[in-house]
């Protein structure tokens, strides 16, 4: 594959954005690792002799994300991949307490952000011509099977899957592919944040955050929450040529407590 490989929401080391761009420059790959904010943002922990660049946008707003994709033609050629990473989790705990703006959120930034992802990303690999082109969009186990409590964060996650099977079918032909991986609970700073999967779990449960993560974890079939760097390697997997064949795929990486 030539090109670079665009990461979005990757700016968090702990994160699965940036796990991402690990495998991706193992694999050969120059990255362009991209978040809201490059404050802070800290490249170490990548592969020696990586080329890396970054650059700052927010995925909900489109003119933010065209810009990111105009910088990566500019600086690198083409795009060769783009890795939708960008997400939150908000909006979480019964239905009838959650806010329109929680709603929006949740939809400008999983599903809209996504959308604007693609869009750029098959615009710029059908205008350079080139032969291939690799688009995954991180999803989750919850936009295929969507548990009480989520109800914001599982519809953009049901959107960005429908998104991906639309897609996939539309350009393939071109030589781009388009798949999706649905994650499971993934063991980052994410899940323990205010309104996470941990806290809202143990608050529906009347039981503590920490015993919603060993329940979690039981509940898994392998026994432990999933590694971020188990997502990385998915998602370079389906960027690398061996997985030409594979397209408009939602590719689990649940450890089995999503099989469908």
């Amino acid at each position: 594959m030539n090109g670079v490989a665009v990461i979005t929401g990757a700016g968090r080391p702990s994160g699965i954005g940036f796990a991402a761009a690990r495998a991706l420059a193992r694999d050969g790959w120059p990255v362009l690792i991209s978040d809201r904010s490059l404050d802070g943002m800290v490249l170490d922990g990548l592969p020696g002799g990586a080329e890396v660049a970054s650059f700052a946008a927010d995925v909900a707003d489109s003119t933010q994300v065209e810009a990111l994709a105009d910088f990566a033609v500019s600086r690198f050629g083409q795009i060769g991949a783009w890795v939708n990473n960008a997400g939150i989790m908000t909006g979480s705990g019964p239905i009838a307490g959650v806010s329109d703006d929680a709603w929006n959120r949740s939809m400008a930034v999983n599903a809209a952000g996504c959308f604007y992802g693609v869009r750029a990303a098959v615009q710029r690999m059908l205008d350079s011509g080139q032969e291939a082109g690799r688009i995954v969009n991180v999803a989750s186990q919850a936009g295929k099977t969507a548990p009480p409590h989520f109800a914001a964060y599982a519809a953009s996650k049901f959107a960005v899957i429908g998104l991906t099977q639309s897609v996939a079918t539309e350009v393939g032909g071109r030589g781009i592919t388009v798949n999706a991986v649905c994650p499971g609970v993934v063991a980052t700073p994410l899940i323990d944040e205010a309104g996470g999967v941990l806290e809202t779990m143990a608050a529906r449960r009347g039981i503590s955050v920490e015993r919603a993560r060993e329940g979690v974890a039981r509940g898994i079939p392998i026994g432990r929450l999933i590694e971020p760097d188990e997502i990385g390697g998915a998602i370079a997997y389906l960027c690398s040529d061996a997985a030409a064949a594979i397209n408009g795929a939602a590719l689990n990486v649940s450890g089995g407590a999503e099989v469908h």
